[in-house]
């Protein structure tokens, strides 16, 4: 079990996920032992009406820091795929400052594993709650 480093991760998921990971605007903190945090800089692709960031936005967040937490304990779980998500909204956020995800690999499983996300706003307000199962690679 060979776990994957931060600028590992980066340079998998900016050239497996351009389309969210290309543009710099999400990118990973940090990634360690099951645990890892994304940022992002939103910008006006990010809201929706209301001046807020949008839902799908922080199911992105969400998807992407429990991949990194996973890939932090095993680079096989770049082959795991999301089976189930799960997200609880809590506060809108409002552009003007970073968002962060961070997630915890609550289960490692030989075929599903669980992790857990909290999105913050930069002054550490708790937006959401999420959680994430993954269909692991079978060997």
């Amino acid at each position: 079990m060979a776990a994957m480093s931060v600028p590992a991760i980066r340079e998998f998921l900016r050239v497996e996920f351009p389309q969210v990971f290309g543009d710099g605007a999400i990118s990973v903190v940090s990634a360690d032992g099951g645990e890892a945090r994304i940022a992002l800089t939103p910008g006006e692709a990010h809201l929706r009406p209301g001046n807020i960031i949008s839902g799908p936005t922080i199911m992105t967040l969400a998807d992407g820091a429990a991949y990194a937490a996973l890939m932090s304990l095993d680079e096989r779980a770049t082959m795991a795929v999301t089976s189930d998500l799960t997200i609880h909204f809590l506060r809108g956020g409002a552009p003007g400052g970073r968002v962060f995800q961070d997630a915890k690999v609550i289960k490692v499983g030989r075929r599903l594993s669980v992790v857990t996300c909290q999105t913050l706003s930069e002054d550490e307000r708790l937006l959401a709650h999420a959680t994430v199962s993954y269909a692991m690679p079978v060997d």
